[in-house]
């Protein structure tokens, strides 16, 4: 061998070498987990607003009663199927061939927390209760509208107030049919209740499936204040007693909840067999309260955390670009050490809400609302960058929305117009609406325009920046119509429960927010979004602003939810959706796309469009193999 050819093998050979060291030396450490093997720290953002399902209508509370308390059936524990397939407290259950009486049968030797008994009074019991306390901003009406009598109760509740002399007759005589085994809930026996409803609706189970149908032990509440009829039980707002995995052990607003495994719990052994051998390796859940995104994300990273709120305005941070199904969560995450779920559709749909009430509660002072003047509301919504708000805020996680009902579900209208941005026609309805009334309104609103959102939500914090640069641009812009003097607009951070108060209180003229599925069927976007007694239009005076026919849209939905023919449903729903969307009531600004990050090591998560994570079958596994702590 020739010396040229050896000086040359023995420079490879360092090369290479020095390469595996380089290789070595560059592989990303492990951080140090810092969390215990039976513990899951989760880090989020905001409060929930009650632990009673009954009451509580937020994701927060509804994702705690999720884990803590049960109803009759639940979603497939392994898939994203959105129909509540899977009995947990009931067993089993028959619909009439007239679709107006549902029997269940209820699983034995179940009990709650404190050790009572679970059974058919226990069921009647919880339906009543809900049916008594009637929060008119809670979920009741999903329950009470296709059940016997329950539109009277829902009637009284709205007109005259929870409470009032109409409720309270409403409901002592309703339930004094259900006592005498002639109304609407029917104990057969120990085990089996009967549901009658007031016309077929197929959607029933789904309904009743929602928090609105969780199970909380009636010993438990008599011993703690009892029923009310009209009023909250405070005691119940902050404490929980179910039949779930989980018990609320401790509850610190604004800083963590805490949940320890049920001890007792009855599918102990069923979900070992059924779903995951480790199912109930988690014995205790902290969920902390962290508003920062960049603390969070440094928590995860560094394993201080096990799973946190990463919004998708952060996405590039760990998202690696892989497109499809994301499978165990190991294919799409840029970070070695994290988990990533992405992309998957979802049915929630997000907002901004104009407050069309005549009169706004402006810093104690009464005011007249802008967007009473449809003019603008349209100017909003042509000044909104929906494009660079999904490509460049969510980073391509969404799709712009096309009005309430969610783009994939039964119902939806692929047709139904869409606002574009389009500063032109922005500045053009701007001006139309200053020929009818708004100078006059924003002069006395001091020329100030607030705009909302709940902190510690950076998506919505900054979509409202965008709507302030819209607005600024409809200003700035040659040929719109001045205000007297400079408008300011603020962009505010609120609080979480503060935030959903000022909303139902009516004091927010413009706010951004979300609406995830409670059941998944178009009545419960509909419904929430565009009937008068909903959720939204209570808030932004829907029934009362100019050219809004109340009467007529909400016989649509009440004859879309009562039919059973999908044709004509179709029929209606395609009405309702033109005229909210002619209506100009809110800018659909997209609808969500899943993104969930948690710590590699985790295990158990299931994306499921219709709830948040489940805990019980979470566990942990590190190391060579994965070995399960």
């Amino acid at each position: 061998m020739e010396k040229n050819q050896i000086i040359a093998i023995v420079i490879v050979v360092v090369i290479v070498g020095s390469v595996g060291v380089a290789y070595l030396f560059m592989q990303p450490v492990r951080p140090e987990i810092k969390t215990a093997k039976n513990e899951i720290v989760y880090e989020t953002i905001g409060n929930p607003e009650y632990l009673d399902p009954h009451t509580d209508y937020e994701s927060f509370g509804s994702w705690i009663s999720y884990n803590v308390y049960e109803t009759l059936y639940t979603y497939d524990w392994d898939s994203a199927d959105t129909s509540p397939s899977v009995p947990l407290l009931a067993t089993g259950y028959t619909v009439s061939g007239d679709g107006l009486n549902w029997t269940f049968t209820l699983r034995q030797n179940v009990k709650f927390h404190d050790g009572t008994p679970f059974n058919a009074s226990c069921v009647k019991y919880n339906f009543e209760r809900v049916m008594a306390l009637f929060d008119t901003f809670g979920p009741a009406w999903m329950f009470a509208e296709p059940i016997l009598g329950g539109q009277a109760i829902e009637d009284a509740a709205y007109e005259y107030g929870e409470g009032s002399p109409q409720h309270a007759g409403n409901y002592t005589a309703w339930k004094a049919a259900n006592d005498a085994g002639t109304g609407a809930i029917i104990v057969l026996d120990t085990y089996t209740i009967r549901f009658r409803l007031a016309y077929p609706y197929a959607a029933f189970l789904a309904a009743i499936t929602y928090e609105v149908g969780a199970q909380m032990s009636p010993t438990w509440v008599e011993a703690h204040g009892g029923i009310t009829i009209g009023e909250h039980n405070d005691y119940v707002d902050s404490h929980t007693c179910g039949t779930g995995p989980y018990m609320v052990t401790a509850w610190v607003p604004d800083q963590y909840i805490q949940l320890d495994v049920n001890p007792n719990y009855w599918r102990a052994a069923s979900a070992k067999t059924e779903v995951t051998p480790y199912a109930g390796n988690i014995t205790r859940v902290t969920i902390k309260t962290n508003e920062d995104v960049s603390s969070r994300i440094l928590n995860l990273q560094s394993h201080t955390t096990d799973i946190g709120y990463w919004p998708v305005s952060h996405a590039t941070q760990i998202y690696n670009g892989v497109t499809g199904p994301s499978g165990d969560g190991n294919l799409k995450s840029a970070n070695p050490f994290l988990k990533l779920w992405a992309q998957e559709p979802t049915y929630d749909v997000m907002f901004l809400g104009f407050n069309m009430n005549q009169y706004l509660n402006r810093s104690g002072n009464t005011v007249l609302s802008p967007f009473v003047i449809k003019e603008l509301r349209e100017s909003l919504s042509y000044a909104f960058n929906y494009k660079t708000y999904i490509d460049n805020v969510l980073n391509g996680f969404g799709q712009q929305g096309q009005g309430p009902i969610p783009i994939g579900m039964f119902g939806h209208n692929d047709s139904l117009f869409m606002y574009e941005y389009d500063i032109e026609k922005a500045v053009d309805k701007w001006n139309e609406a200053m020929t009818k009334g708004l100078p006059a309104i924003l002069a006395n609103m001091s020329y100030t325009l607030d705009i909302y959102y709940n902190s510690g939500n950076t998506n919505r914090e900054r979509a409202c920046l965008l709507m302030k640069d819209g607005i600024t641009a409809i200003l700035n812009h040659p040929d719109s119509t001045k205000p007297a003097q400079t408008l300011t607009i603020n962009v505010n951070a609120l609080e979480w429960a503060s935030y959903l108060y000022q909303v139902r209180n009516k004091q927010l003229p413009l706010f951004f927010l979300g609406w995830a599925p409670d059941y998944a069927d178009p009545d419960n976007y509909v419904g929430p979004f565009v009937k008068s007694t909903g959720t939204y239009p209570l808030r932004i005076g829907l029934t009362g602003s100019p050219g809004w026919n109340a009467a007529l849209v909400d016989g649509w939905i009440n004859s879309a939810a009562q039919t059973q023919n999908a044709t004509l449903r179709l029929q209606y729903y395609g009405l309702i959706q033109d005229a909210i969307v002619d209506h100009c009531a809110y800018i659909w600004a997209y609808q969500a796309q899943s993104f969930h990050v948690e710590a590699d090591y985790m295990f158990g998560y299931q994306f499921n469009p219709m709830h948040d994570a489940y805990f019980y079958h979470y566990y942990k596994a590190y190391g060579v193999g994965m070995t399960v702590w």
